[in-house]
Order: structure tokens, then sequence, then C-alpha cells
């Protein structure tokens, strides 16, 4: 069986790779497991000084696994939210331990970014987008709430209100647009865009360590505790999501590739 993440590391520069291009990179059960225990691994090391997050092929990452949430609605409502918890808890303990790292994460994003793809986003200390990037919120369009603390870290980027707008309408909108929000750090030619994310990289492991380190502490550390408490309150949502009928509408409607029709 392969593997659905990849790691590499050189020149003190661990490059992570999400691997499952058939399916944007969508991450299932078994893609979070192994990207928790690469984070561990890099949370373990001495010598990663930066962490680069990718994508395989068209799309960094179009969220959740839609196909494990096709099986959720076929069983009876009280039911799901268990099912939910375990799914998205797993998710919110790779989120937690991203955002705990003590070295700079690096992401890149190209084609649809979407739901828990997004969060992923906003979890970066630099965000560099290839020009032709969509960003969908896609929560909205489910008829659930947003995971993965895009609640909390959006609207630290961009805003409340902006944030607002987006989530409440699923509103798509673009890398230069998300540039001029503050979403993302730096757009960039397609071809050039994991050329100016070790260029990134490389300034920073070249930096100093001890002040780098501190710097982004100083900045996030309050935020983190924040953070976390977020994620309890995002999984709780989305568990209470799953019990309507419009969360059946939204992901039947997903599947069948047609607009949902929400009561």
């Amino acid at each position: 069986m392969r593997n659905l993440i990849k790691f590499e590391s050189h020149a003190r520069i661990a490059i992570i790779t999400i691997d499952r291009p058939d399916e944007l990179n969508a991450l299932s059960e078994a893609a979070l497991r192994e990207l928790q225990l690469i984070v561990q691994r890099i949370q373990q090391s001495t010598e990663v000084r930066a962490v680069i997050l990718k994508g395989e092929g068209k799309s960094f990452c179009a969220g959740g696994d839609i196909g494990f949430f096709y099986q959720v609605v076929k069983m009876e409502p009280a039911l799901r939210p268990a099912e939910v918890r375990a799914y998205v808890g797993l998710a919110h303990e790779v989120i937690a331990q991203l955002a705990a790292l003590e070295v700079p994460l690096i992401v890149c994003a190209q084609g649809p970014v979407a739901g828990f793809g997004l969060s992923l986003c906003c979890l970066a200390d630099v965000l560099i987008a290839d020009e032709n990037t969509k960003f969908v919120p896609a929560y909205i369009g489910l008829g659930a709430t947003p995971d993965g603390g895009l609640s909390h870290n959006l609207p630290v980027l961009i805003g409340e209100r902006k944030a607002l707008q987006l989530l409440l309408t699923n509103q798509v909108f673009g890398a230069f647009d998300a540039e001029k929000w503050g979403l993302v750090s730096g757009v960039v030619e397609s071809s050039k865009l994991m050329d100016s994310a070790i260029q990134y990289a490389e300034k920073i492991v070249n930096g100093p360590l001890k002040a780098i380190i501190n710097t982004r502490q100083l900045i996030k550390k309050d935020r983190l505790s924040e953070l976390k408490n977020q994620l309890e309150l995002e999984l709780e949502s989305f568990a209470e999501c799953v019990m309507t009928a419009d969360f059946v509408e939204g992901v039947m409607a997903f599947v069948e590739k047609r607009k949902p029709e929400f009561v």
C-alpha cells in the first residue's frame, strides 16, 4: 500500500507532500494519520528549521474526504455525530500539531483549495499561491460549519466582516484577492511556486534560529490557546450539523454535481 503523504528533508528544510492527486488531495482518515506521524517526526527533529507543505498535482488540498461524508449521510442521524467526531477530531489533532511547530510553516497553494485545505492555508506562516488558485470555503455548501480552525484563523488574517462574507455565502475567491486581503503572502506563476517556497525557506534556515522561534512565539502564543478552544467548538458544531437534512442534501448535491436545495 503506497504512502498518501510524502516526506523529504534536505538542507534543514522538511517538505511534506499530500499525494492523493486523483482525489485533489482530499484528506482521508489514512492520509491524516500519515500526516500526523510525519508532523510528530518533525517535532522531534533538531535539524529541521522550516517546513514546506504542498500538494501533488492540480490542487493543494480540496478538503475532507467526501467519500467519508457520503457514507455518513447514509447512517441514521443519531449515529452520525460519533463518526464525524472521530474523523474531524483526528483532523483537529493534526491542526494542533502543525500550529505547535516551533519552526515556520510555508504552504504552497494551487488549483482549487477548499474546506479543510483552506484551513491549512490559514495556518501557514507564509502562504505562496499559484496565480490561478481558487479558494472555496465550501462548508456552507455542504450544510456544515468550518473546521480545522478556519473560524478562528480566517478572521484573524482578513478581518471578521470579510471572513463572514466569504464563509456565509461560500464565495469563491482568487489568489490576487487573497493577497490583497492579507491571506496570501505572495502570488507567483505556476512554474515558480515551489522555487518561491524554497527561497522563503532558505532565508529562514539561514537566519538566527532562536530569534526566529521566539518571534513566532511572541506573535502566536496567545492565539494558540484560543485556537485549541475554537477547535473544540468547531467539532461540536460540525457534529450538530451532520444530523440535519441540510447536511444530507449538501453532501448528496456535491456527489451528484448539482446545486443543493436546502430546507
